[in-house]
């Protein structure tokens, strides 16, 4: 993927790259959410670096594990002395030279001394004990100058966790609103009208969505370029690209998705506190994919309520919703009526409330239930629920009311 926008972080690289080759090791930690671009900003240091006259050792850190070891060995021999009392005596600390050792044997061709070394280490586990332990000695003493470059996703916050003062922490966010327009122009040969632009500010600036949407929308040939102006060939994209702000999303795990489908079925957006009270199980899970969904920038909390950020965003928690249920119901074990029933059994009705909504008799939806439990494997309603809960859908601001808690057999009405 071609790098767009990221100037400032650039900037800000290329002069610690300047320092390094004057004679100042230093260290960068780069984080950000899946798909924000980070590889490809490490790829284009990378590069950057090789002109400059460095040697550079890329990749992801399962590849050059041993650096970080070695470095780890540096942090904990300076522990170690400051402890025992040992500085300054002769008993000699043997991190830098087993770095070095490293180094030299990690580098391709001929060690040479003389040139900066950049280590650019991609998919680093911030939590991760050997990462953790090394942050506490880098950048570690070597005979070389070392500018270290490491990326990873997610966990504390990486600068919290290096003693370095000098340490760079970079967060990568959205791409700006020009970078991604620049970026749709490159993709599609033309530059974005209102139409595509609408598309394009629902991907939220996040490079990978960006990307892939645009993909699909070459592939389906939903646009077309006159004048040098890119348009949609139709009013509204072709409903596949309008999938794929979802489904291309780094961010958001299955049950995030499930989440998203359930709340684009409500008249109302759901309430934080409705979640809070469902019971334990099915609340934290609803709880971790709503802030999953929150962080992606897919929904944004409106007070209490959990909105969609854009209408094109709702649009595709629509279309994966009916598309998942026409592909479950093929598969769903479940007949027309058994579905029904369970998802009446999870708004926490009785049997004989079950009964006078689908007009038969507390009998018959007993007989139902058993048919159910047997067919899902499960020996509850609460199990039932939680069997169920993917396939769920609610239909008023109601429905997300915390079902009933009974164990009871099929049979209590």
């Amino acid at each position: 993927m071609k790098l767009h926008g990221r100037v400032h972080e650039q900037g800000l690289i290329r002069q610690r790259l300047h320092r390094t080759r004057r004679g100042r090791s230093d260290l960068i930690l780069l984080n950000g959410p899946k798909g924000c671009g980070k590889t490809v900003l490490v790829d284009r240091v990378s590069d950057i670096a090789r002109q400059a006259g460095f040697d550079v050792l890329h990749g992801p850190v399962t590849r050059h594990g041993r650096l970080l070891l070695a470095a780890s060995f540096v942090s904990d021999s300076i522990g170690f002395q400051a402890f025992s009392g040992s500085v300054g005596q002769d008993a000699a600390a043997p991190g830098p030279g087993l770095l070095d050792e490293v180094l030299d044997a990690e580098l391709p061709g001929p060690a040479a001394t003389a040139r900066p070394v950049l280590i650019a280490l991609d998919d680093v586990a911030w939590g991760d004990p050997g990462v953790l332990a090394a942050l506490r000695g880098l950048p570690a003493a070597s005979a070389r100058r070392v500018l270290w470059l490491l990326s990873g996703t997610g966990g504390p916050a990486p600068h919290a966790l290096s003693r370095h003062p000098d340490t760079v922490a970079l967060t990568l966010g959205p791409l700006r609103r020009r970078d991604a327009l620049r970026m749709a122009e490159d993709r599609l040969g033309g530059s974005p009208d209102a139409s595509v632009e609408h598309l394009i500010t629902a991907c939220g600036g996040h490079p990978a969505l960006l990307a892939a949407v645009l993909d699909e929308l070459v592939a389906s040939a939903g646009y077309r370029v006159c004048g040098g102006v890119a348009a949609l060939t139709q009013t509204s994209p072709p409903p596949h690209v309008v999938t794929a702000l979802l489904r291309a999303d780094p961010r958001l795990s299955g049950p995030a998705r499930d989440l998203l489908c359930a709340v684009a079925a409500r008249h109302l957006p759901p309430r934080m506190s409705q979640l809070v009270h469902l019971p334990d199980g099915r609340a934290v899970s609803a709880l971790g994919s709503a802030r999953e969904a929150v962080e992606a920038g897919v929904l944004v909390l409106d007070g209490d309520r959990l909105r969609f950020r854009h209408p094109l965003l709702r649009q595709a928690a629509g279309l994966l919703r009916h598309e998942r249920s026409a592909d479950e119901e093929e598969r769903d074990p479940l007949s027309s009526t058994e579905r029904t029933i369970a998802r009446l059994v999870a708004t926490g009705l009785t049997n004989r409330q079950i009964a006078s909504r689908v007009n038969l008799s507390p009998h018959t939806v007993n007989f139902h239930l058993r048919k159910i439990f047997q067919k899902l494997g499960v020996s509850s309603r609460v199990e039932l629920v939680g069997a169920r809960l993917h396939l769920l859908r609610a239909a008023s601001d109601t429905d997300l009311t915390p079902p009933t808690h009974e164990s009871r057999p099929a049979h209590a009405g």
